[in-house]
């Protein structure tokens, strides 16, 4: 089976509950025409300014021929310093459009608390995705749409602000509708990586999260 090479650039928002490799789960139980496979570069609270500062990110963007390069901002960039993170949103992309790949913008969600600065999230991910001519995985607004639909919803972990599994999950999803241009209706929510759970949701539920997933990814939003 063909690879399909995929580079998540991030910080914990990637790699929390191995989100990445649901991913990969999600494509395999779907019998994907190409196998999925997920490398990322991350760092703890790590900007894409911060990452245009490492070498490391430089060398593995340029290490391989990849699908897709996944940039993943700091959960604050869009709501404290936009004009950084479109910059580097920019840089980014030119120098993966040099690889032959093509970008994708992971749009992060609002903190539990916060709900209402979603839409300067949003705003500043689309600004970033119409300038570059990159795709956008509307992650964000999944977490919106689900929370509206079930505001006893809990996706996100204790802290306010990180993903708890199922909201990795949902964001597995949106990036396998994305990727894959296929419907995760039906999927597993219960998902193993060399006999590794890394997650297990109740049939429900998992309906529910691929649904929103779904729906929103082919809203074009």
């Amino acid at each position: 089976m063909p690879s399909h090479p995929i580079l998540f650039i991030g910080n914990s928002h990637t790699y929390l509950h191995h989100m990445p490799w649901m991913l990969e789960q999600l494509a395999e139980a779907a019998g994907h025409q190409k196998k999925l496979r997920t490398k990322q570069v991350t760092g703890k609270g790590a900007s894409l300014e911060w990452h245009w500062h490492q070498q490391v990110t430089h060398d593995t963007i340029a290490a391989e021929t990849w699908r897709h390069v996944i940039l993943q901002e700091r959960s604050g960039g869009p709501l404290e310093d936009p004009g950084a993170m479109q910059k580097y949103a920019r840089l980014f992309d030119a120098k993966i459009k040099k690889q032959g790949a093509g970008t994708i913008f992971y749009m992060t969600w609002a903190r539990r608390d916060c709900p209402n600065s979603q839409n300067i999230i949003s705003q500043a991910y689309s600004v970033a995705a119409k300038a570059t001519g990159g795709l956008l995985a509307p992650v964000g607004i999944a977490w919106e749409n689900a929370l509206k639909t079930d505001p006893d919803l809990r996706l996100h972990h204790t802290d306010n602000r990180h993903a708890n599994p199922a909201g990795a999950y949902l964001n597995a999803c949106v990036f396998f509708t994305l990727i894959c241009q296929a419907d995760p209706r039906g999927l597993p929510g219960t998902l193993y990586r060399n006999h590794r759970c890394l997650v297990e949701l109740e049939t429900d539920l998992a309906g529910c999260l691929q649904k929103t997933a779904f729906e929103t990814v082919n809203k074009g939003c």
